[in-house]
């Protein structure tokens, strides 16, 4: 049946108010919101609130931390555009797949992990090419119930599989120019252990496992987040605002008097075209998790203008792990390259090797 629009149209005009009530509402929060961030000057005091938190019953916070001293930066602090690498050798890999449908006849998925790999300042023919999976076998498509696997455990292996490429890739080109910046589609911390993932620890396993050949082949991970919709440093912000005798799990279930801000809301009016935000940890189990395999393995993240003009901003989250956050010139290579990916395609500011291997 078709849609009635005069039966819509008052709903319409509801929502047009309700909008603009929240961006009015949003726009007190995000004064507020500057406030906060431009006073969190000391990184003493930003500390000793991160080791209350963690040192003490409270459990509940999941905001941002700053990385372990010597490599902590100012909270406030913005990077400016780095000089650009003479050469690098860039590596993007990206899936897709068709899920199982319970109502076909023949039960099967398929994934698609496409691979580009681009070289920056040299006259070379980037490398291209992509390998389809095709599963259909009982152990594929069941779980150990019998059941037919979730569209999560699809994703799941994707997921993997994008990761198990990049590390094969970095292992394989590891004698190529430096740095060897490897380009995962999304964030690098991986939250397998839902009950509707079917083989979640093993998948988790491998992953790691993936991050470990990366590690050894000396290349630059990072994890490129388009849209992000995080919420570290507006919780770090919150918890910087109660007096130390308001720090509970109580207080720490919304953000207060900034909730409902977003971290790429308030870098949107922070970061110039091309600049980047300090460097931090998200505080939370699966992230320990991650250090207690190994320190390198923790994950940090940045924010980034992507967009090279004034106009519009374009915030984009990269994460990176730890053996990548604690050296200097490897962010400030991948900095660099991120912007140069980014402008090449004109008014679309995605890294140009990701949108190839899409």
């Amino acid at each position: 049946m078709s849609l009635e629009f005069n039966k819509v149209v008052e709903q319409v005009q509801t929502m047009g108010r309700f909008l603009a009530h929240q961006a009015n509402g949003n726009a007190t929060k995000l004064e507020r919101a500057l406030e906060l961030f431009y006073a969190a000057t000391d990184l003493d005091e930003v500390h000793d609130r991160i080791k209350l938190v963690r040192d003490s019953s409270v459990s509940g916070y999941r905001g941002a931390a700053p990385l372990p001293r010597p490599f902590d930066e100012i909270v406030c602090g913005v990077g400016d555009p780095p000089p650009m690498p003479d050469d690098a050798t860039v590596i993007a890999v990206d899936g897709s797949q068709i899920y199982p449908d319970q109502h076909s006849y023949a039960q099967f998925y398929l994934i698609n992990i496409s691979t580009f790999v681009y070289y920056h300042g040299a006259t070379r023919v980037p490398f291209q090419a992509t390998a389809p999976h095709l599963y259909y076998s009982d152990n594929d498509v069941l779980d150990k119930d019998g059941r037919l696997i979730t569209n999560q455990t699809v994703n799941a292996r994707r997921s993997l599989m994008e990761v198990q490429r990049l590390a094969d890739m970095a292992w394989e080109l590891r004698g190529e120019t430096r740095p060897l910046v490897a380009i995962h589609d999304g964030g690098l911390l991986k939250f397998f252990g839902a009950t509707d993932v079917a083989g979640a620890h093993e998948i988790e396993r491998d992953y790691m496992k993936a991050l470990e050949k990366v590690f050894h082949a000396e290349g630059l991970l990072i994890g490129y987040i388009d849209v992000p919709r995080s919420k570290y440093l507006v919780s770090l912000l919150h918890l910087l605002s109660l007096q130390p005798d308001q720090v509970n799990d109580a207080n720490l279930k919304t953000n207060g008097e900034i909730e409902g801000l977003t971290d790429a809301m308030l870098y949107a009016l922070v970061l110039q075209p091309g600049e980047r935000s300090a460097l931090m940890v998200q505080n939370s189990p699966q992230n320990r998790e991650y250090k207690d395999r190994g320190a390198e393995y923790e994950i940090a993240s940045f924010y980034m203008n992507v967009s090279n003009h004034t106009g519009r901003p374009s915030i984009a989250r990269i994460d990176v792990p730890m053996w990548v956050a604690k050296d200097k010139l490897a962010i400030a290579h991948i900095h660099a390259l991120i912007t140069a990916q980014c402008a090449i395609q004109g008014r679309r500011h995605y890294p140009y090797a990701l949108t190839r291997s899409d």
